[in-house]
């Protein structure tokens, strides 16, 4: 048997407001994602066309993208795994 309450206005009002401050900041954060998501693939779209125009020149794609990558590690992550591939390619005879 479920309890029946009583009717009380400003529980009701108050609830109200705050089903309509969360209804309010949900749709924020909503656009927010939505804008990051666009400006993420406009962003992509950019480095698209960065890449044919730097291959339309004659670099390398492959090679830009690697050095791209790189270029965001760690220097000392990135010797220590150019020092043991250097070693692997010696020890299979590729060097």
């Amino acid at each position: 048997m479920a309890l029946k309450f009583k009717e009380d206005p400003d529980f009701a009002a108050h609830n109200q407001v705050a089903n309509d401050t969360a209804a309010r900041e949900l749709s924020h954060i909503l656009e927010q994602i939505e804008s990051a998501q666009a400006n993420k693939a406009d962003a992509s779209k950019d480095e698209s066309d960065l890449y044919v125009v730097a291959k339309a020149k004659g670099y390398n794609i492959r090679a830009l993208k690697r050095l791209v990558k790189e270029r965001k590690r760690d220097a000392d992550d990135l010797r220590e795994e150019e020092d043991a591939l250097t070693l692997y390619k010696q020890f299979v005879g590729m060097v």
